[in-house]
């Protein structure tokens, strides 16, 4: 393949061989030309206006796809003006997925945890120098336990925050949280060992009332908690 899907079109049917070619057509761009890639992770809509579309969607179902194992021939559609963000064909399988992002959640942060996010990548682009750790200009010494228990409360967040909209009720949909940074936070644990517990908290007798699967993905890390 030879062009890039992206961006992509909304409701029209594409490969995830379409869509793991556009990711790697994408990072060999944002390799060679590291302008691009400070523009992207910006994601300032004025620059490029798929940027933040494209992070916080297009590029998490590409890393669901992978933790489910779906082949290049199976299908989805984006259909952001649907309940489901996305509907995914695998053989006899359709799977209706809404999308959603995930911060650790620090209660002495300054910014809500996507605003800091930004903050964040504003001041690396400005000073080229990224610290996180929430204090965006300075480097922020941080425990693992602490990590630990902001993270999951940034999946509790992220959840309870799909729970308000009464319409997703009936629908059967899947959710797709995208933790984008955890799995480097918190290297010596798996992605389960952090999101379980969180949901655990949750229960799912009231996540379970809307979605009948929670996926949790971050770069080469993944885990499914089913209802049942």
């Amino acid at each position: 393949m030879d062009r890039s899907i992206y961006p992509l079109t909304h409701d029209r049917p594409y490969t995830f061989g379409e869509l793991r070619a556009a990711e790697k057509m994408l990072l060999a761009e944002r390799q060679a030309d590291q302008a691009l890639s400070s523009r992207l992770r910006l994601q300032d809509r004025k620059q490029i206006d798929w940027a933040k579309t494209r992070n916080e969607e297009w590029s998490p179902l590409k890393l669901l796809a992978d933790g489910l194992g779906l082949i290049d021939e199976d299908t989805f559609c984006w259909t952001p003006a649907g309940a489901a963000d996305f509907v995914i064909a695998s053989g006899a399988r359709t799977l209706k997925v809404q999308c959603t992002m995930a911060y650790d959640e620090r209660s002495e942060g300054q910014y809500r945890a996507g605003h800091l996010y930004r903050k964040e990548q504003e001041f690396g682009a400005t000073n080229g120098r990224y610290f996180g750790g929430g204090r965006i200009s300075e480097p922020t010494v941080r425990d693992v336990a602490e990590d630990l228990v902001t993270w999951r409360a940034g999946i509790v967040s992220a959840v309870k925050s799909k729970m308000t909209n009464v319409s997703y009720e009936g629908q059967g949909l899947d959710l797709l949280v995208f933790a984008r940074g955890c799995a480097f936070d918190l290297i010596d644990f798996s992605l389960e060992e952090v999101v379980r517990p969180a949901l655990n908290q949750l229960g799912p007798e009231y996540w379970g009332r809307i979605f009948a699967n929670v996926y949790v993905v971050d770069d080469h890390a993944f885990a499914h908690i089913a209802k049942l």
